[in-house]
């Protein structure tokens, strides 16, 4: 109990700092979590995108990449470099003394932030950890920022994954027009609710990279179904078409819905627009139905 007391009290003081620091006052804790299920879906091109797209609003957001083993999200943030060994993520992991202000760097806006791993720790470092450990780090995080995005390892054996399902209020799994999608979907939903009940939380798909195939969406959206309980419905939240400029403002340390010009931003395929399917997803997190009650 007292060291409950004590982790809160810590919250509250980094809290105080970063309104100082920010002229931040006013916290939701939103935090929103992204599971790739297969392969060519971008997972860090719509967290990136969406971090600024939010922070255009008024949010200060926080990314955050648990793939601790292969982590890639700073590559896709402007005006920041990968950490050095021992540094970002694994500091907030290693003690609750940490102070957040040391571990989230600055990106190229000021009300967006970055938590990672550094690509250059070891993975044994990321073996020990426990879902205590990763609902800590989310707490700490929700309790200091509007909006935490968390993109989360399709790797249900992995603390990592499943500690951060729980703890999301928005949940969105990203495919792509990909056969083993829908399959992929159905297997770590089936196991994540073996676990926890929040996993009903991920009941967003967004289909990324479109490509204009032939592809039966249905698939993706059939009810999952449950021994004992009702189905779980899932729905398209978003269709992000794939676009060249998207990449290659990434590989220039820029980001696509803010850096991309206007024309690019407004491609539409199929009568899609990138933009248009990013402020969908964005509704849903930070101003869409029910958020008030997430």
């Amino acid at each position: 109990m007292d060291r409950r007391l004590e982790s809160n009290k810590h919250v509250g003081v980094l809290l105080d700092r970063f309104r100082v620091d920010f002229g931040y006052d006013k916290p939701k804790g939103i935090v929103a979590g992204f599971v790739s299920v297969s392969e060519f879906s971008e997972s860090c091109e719509i967290i990136a995108n969406l971090a600024y797209l939010l922070a255009s609003r008024g949010a200060t957001v926080c990314a955050v990449d648990f793939k601790v083993f292969y982590p890639n999200l700073v590559d896709w943030f402007g005006g920041i470099s990968a950490d050095s060994k021992g540094e970002g993520l694994i500091r907030l992991l290693n003690s609750e003394k940490t102070d957040v202000r040391h571990v989230a760097r600055k990106t190229d806006d000021k009300n967006v932030f970055l938590v990672s791993p550094s690509p250059n720790d070891d993975i044994e470092d990321y073996l020990s950890f426990s879902i205590d450990d990763v609902g800590r780090i989310i707490s700490v995080l929700k309790g200091v920022f509007d909006v935490v995005l968390i993109d989360i390892p399709n790797n249900p054996a992995l603390e990592f994954c499943l500690g951060a399902m729980m703890q999301c209020h928005k949940g969105f799994f990203i495919a792509s027009e990909r056969i083993d999608a829908p399959r992929n979907i159905q297997k770590l939903l089936e196991f994540a609710m073996k676990i926890t009940n929040n996993a009903e939380s991920f009941q967003n798909i967004i289909l990324s990279h479109q490509q204009s195939l032939v592809y039966d969406e249905r698939a993706l959206t059939e009810p999952i179904k449950r021994t004992g309980k009702n189905s779980l419905g899932l729905r398209i939240a978003a269709r992000i078409p794939f676009i060249k400029n998207a990449v290659q403002c990434a590989l220039d340390g820029k980001v696509f819905i803010r850096d991309g010009s206007y024309i690019n931003k407004r491609v539409m395929k199929e009568g899609i627009h990138f933009t248009d399917e990013m402020t969908s997803i964005a509704d849903i997190i930070w101003g869409g139905p029910g958020i008030a009650d997430a």
